[in-house]
């Protein structure tokens, strides 16, 4: 389903109204490749990547944010704000080798394995928003573009080293869609390696225990969310990034999604 806001769409209409429609929809396209290296003596990979385009007119089922555009849906068929242009992903497992067959040495170094996976991907993309001046509470519309102003500019004191341009955003007539396509912007993209280690201890032929640790994002990469980007009369705020990726993904805890600080977790498991 689609929401729209009609402002004054002709002269028996002094004010504005919500219109629901199934107008919704959306088109993707993708290359997608794949190597696989079953476990072969003590090696196993699985990689993948994606180059893909993802297109729509409105993104999610949520009332509150439908498209950030309910004042004429014409222009707003464009990139999904959840459209990822470039993604990779692998996984990696290496059984390590026993320092000797027999001894104190074989003891101590048989039965260990690394794991490791491996995120890279391109941002997703989002649009500024206008917050007042426009008809109805779900009216979140976009700004002008100001022409010959780039988007974004460095900013060494913010996170990802950039910021968007306050120059280049102007507040547009009242009941009005700014010039801004809709998600037109591409944000901060992701890049995380997870590491696992592990051991496994044989009990019997049928029970055997596992240690693990697991590093996740072992190497503490800062990953960023995209700005809020709010658009007022009186100027622009939120133009830079306030928050890490995983504070803006939801679920029960941020500590082990993607784009979180390294943290680590320890588990023992019997296996019967």
């Amino acid at each position: 389903m689609r929401f729209e806001g009609l402002f004054q769409p002709n002269t028996n209409f002094s004010s504005f109204f919500t219109l629901e429609t199934n107008s919704a929809w959306s088109n993707y396209d993708a290359l997608q490749l794949q190597y696989r290296r079953p476990l072969s003596a003590r090696f196993q990979a699985l990689m993948n990547y994606s180059w893909s385009h993802s297109l729509d007119n409105v993104s999610d089922d949520g009332l509150q944010s439908t498209s950030k555009t309910v004042i004429s849906g014409a222009r707003d068929y464009a990139n999904s704000s959840f459209d990822v242009r470039h993604s990779f992903s692998g996984a990696v497992t290496f059984l390590v080798p026993s320092a000797g067959k027999s001894g104190f040495l074989s003891l101590v170094t048989r039965d260990w394995s690394l794991d490791s996976v491996i995120v890279a991907r391109s941002g997703s993309h989002f649009n500024a928003v206008v917050l007042g001046g426009g008809p109805g509470l779900i009216s979140l519309r976009r700004p002008n573009l100001v022409a010959g102003q780039a988007i974004w500019i460095p900013n060494p004191a913010v996170g990802g080293g950039k910021s968007l341009n306050p120059k280049a955003f102007s507040y547009p007539a009242f009941g009005q869609q700014g010039t801004e396509p809709r998600n037109d912007i591409t944000g901060f993209g992701l890049t995380q390696v997870d590491l696992s280690v592990a051991r496994k201890f044989v009990i019997t032929e049928r029970v055997n225990l596992q240690f693990r640790a697991d590093a996740f994002n072992v190497f503490n990469h800062p990953n960023f969310a995209n700005p809020v980007a709010f658009v007022f009369s009186f100027g622009s705020v939120n133009l830079s990034s306030t928050r890490m990726l995983n504070n803006g993904l939801g679920g029960l805890t941020p500590l082990f999604q993607e784009g979180g600080p390294r943290s680590l977790q320890l588990s023992l498991r019997l296996a019967f």
